[in-house]
């Protein structure tokens, strides 16, 4: 079955007041980050669902803050963009997702 990857943001980060709930949430889905630093505000969600399915389960329970939760898929375009963000998750997504499933918007 088909993947597909997601950036998931929430503004703020762990200043939000429902960073713990956001977390949860993503943590929920095997989220990843780039980093070694934890899930602050940003993170990459691999599912077999579309981009509206993913919004919903990571802002699930958020009260006041799911204003602040994006959610945009990855595809091959913008991980090659020159001023796109998704080149920060190039590696990762290269090393842990890919070689693991199958992303057809991506390869």
């Amino acid at each position: 079955m088909a993947k597909y990857l997601y950036e998931v943001h929430f503004v703020r980060g762990r200043s939000n007041p429902e960073h713990d709930v956001f977390l949860r949430n993503v943590l929920e889905l095997n989220a990843k980050t780039s980093d070694y630093g934890g899930i602050n505000n940003l993170c990459v969600v691999s599912h077999h669902k579309d981009r509206d399915t993913v919004f919903e389960l990571c802002a699930d329970g958020l009260k006041k803050s799911k204003n602040d939760l994006s959610v945009i898929e990855i595809t091959k375009t913008t991980l090659n963009s020159p001023n796109g963000t998704h080149r920060l998750f190039r590696d990762l997504i290269e090393t842990y997702f890919l070689p693991n499933a199958n992303y057809p918007n991506v390869k």
